[in-house]
């Protein structure tokens, strides 16, 4: 019986180890990956403090380009009666 159980021991114990090597076969390839991941995680967490700074920036651009076209077309739509009235009652723009 103790052969019997000793023998049992063993192949519990190589077993055990042929788990581990299935479980993990290759150690050396998940720490470059893991590591690439870390790296890219910083920068996208970086990144999102400059992604608001330049959508305040883009929406700065679009409200100024509106805005010009805004005088622009205000200025060349004006009629010439609105002009002289303008400048008869002492009014400059």
């Amino acid at each position: 019986m103790a052969i019997a159980s000793q023998a049992d021991q063993e192949q519990n114990q190589l077993s055990n180890q042929s788990y581990r090597l299935v479980r993990d076969p290759l150690p050396s390839l998940r720490q470059p990956t893991n590591l690439s991941l870390a790296i890219l995680k910083r920068l996208w967490w970086h990144t999102k403090g400059y992604g608001t700074v330049l959508g305040v920036m883009v929406l700065i651009g679009g409200s100024l380009i509106f805005l010009n076209l805004h005088w622009l077309t205000r200025l060349l739509l004006r009629t010439p009666l609105e002009a002289s009235s303008v400048e008869d009652a002492g009014w400059t723009p």
